[in-house]
């Protein structure tokens, strides 16, 4: 084997590492260490390191995940330093130290385990029911000087993550939203098709899109957080825009299931009109939306309007057909998310 071709995979690898700026969070993470380790040391903060201990675990590529984890940071720890303060003040009293340092950190593990968001909180509670090792500094000094080092790190990264932000959560929640909904609508056109996918097919790409929508829930929660850190959402509605998209995301995702399935109770829907004809202003009006949540105009969902609303006048009507019966309420729920997906995106 030649050398040239041993090198070549490697040279790609690192020239993609660059050309796709792979490298900015880890120059966003060193930066953001290196300022934290300064700002403590320029304020002479004994084990200054605790400060870059924070910034390592709360740093995230925006600023709206590095928020979220950094105010899990400062609760926990400030829910921790309280009970080892609670402890010190029993050892204080003539309480034995191991027993006593023993329960508070199992009670506080305890509780981690029950809320995720004190994770940090044994470990503040043992760090200072173990302030001993701090020649000079009381139990509660120990408490401050943490939360002050804890404080200095959360506030160095939220600051780096906000100039330097490798994406901003907002924008990338629209941009997997609507390629989630790319591929519900490309599904849903096929339906009618001659060549429809297995049924073992069809539920590995649902899998897919569940999972999908999980990281979506998580992003959207990124996502407030940012909208609501600059100040852009005013309203209590408008602070959970991001987590209603996802959530109306989902259920269009589940509409588009139900149709799904009544399409395969068909032996060959695209030879109806009637199912062929629901399949393209679903599918339109699913890709509609999609372009919307990526900026490109507004959706339109008339064509679903109308084919919804003919179907559900049928059946008030005599004479109602088997599909119309069938199609009237999914296309119906389908149109009703839509639409509410529109008026979020509005506001």
């Amino acid at each position: 084997m030649s050398t040239t071709g041993t090198t070549a995979p490697a040279l790609q690898r690192m020239t993609s590492f660059w050309r796709h700026g792979r490298w900015r969070p880890g120059v966003q993470l060193a930066v953001a260490v290196a300022v934290a380790w300064l700002v403590s040391m320029a304020l002479h903060l004994p084990e200054s390191f605790w400060a870059v201990m924070s910034v390592l675990i709360v740093m995230r590529p925006s600023a709206g995940s590095t928020l979220d984890a950094g105010w899990d940071r400062v609760r926990g720890t400030a829910i921790g330093a309280l009970c080892g303060i609670a402890g010190v003040y029993l050892q204080h009293h003539g309480a034995s130290v191991l027993p006593t340092t023993l329960g508070v950190v199992i009670l506080l593990a305890f509780a981690s385990a029950a809320a995720p968001g004190l994770r940090s909180a044994p470990v503040a509670a043992l760090i200072i029911l173990s302030a001993g090792g701090i020649p000079g500094h009381s139990a509660l000094q120990v408490a401050l000087l943490r939360m002050v080092q804890i404080g200095i790190g959360v506030g160095v990264a939220l600051a780096i993550s906000t100039v330097a932000s490798e994406y901003h959560a907002g924008p990338r929640f629209d941009e997997g939203c609507a390629a989630l909904l790319h591929g519900i609508a490309r599904r849903t056109a096929a339906l009618a098709g001659a060549a429809r996918p297995a049924e073992a097919e069809t539920e590995r790409a649902n899998a897919a899109i569940r999972a999908a929508l999980v990281r979506l829930t998580i992003l959207a929660g990124s996502a407030d957080l940012e909208a609501r850190w600059w100040r852009r959402a005013a309203t209590a509605g408008e602070s959970r825009a991001y987590r209603n998209k996802a959530r109306l995301a989902a259920r269009i995702f589940q509409d588009a299931v139900v149709l799904d399935r009544l399409f395969r109770r068909v032996p060959d829907p695209g030879a109806d009109p009637v199912w062929h004809e629901a399949s393209e202003a679903a599918s339109a009006a699913v890709a509609s939306m999609a372009n919307a949540l990526q900026g490109k105009g507004t959706a339109d969902l008339s064509v679903l309007d109308r084919v919804a609303t003919r179907h559900q006048g049928h059946l008030q009507r005599a004479g109602a057909t088997a599909s119309n019966a069938l199609l009237a309420a999914p296309l119906c729920l389908l149109h009703d998310d839509l639409q509410r997906m529109q008026r979020c995106i509005a506001a």
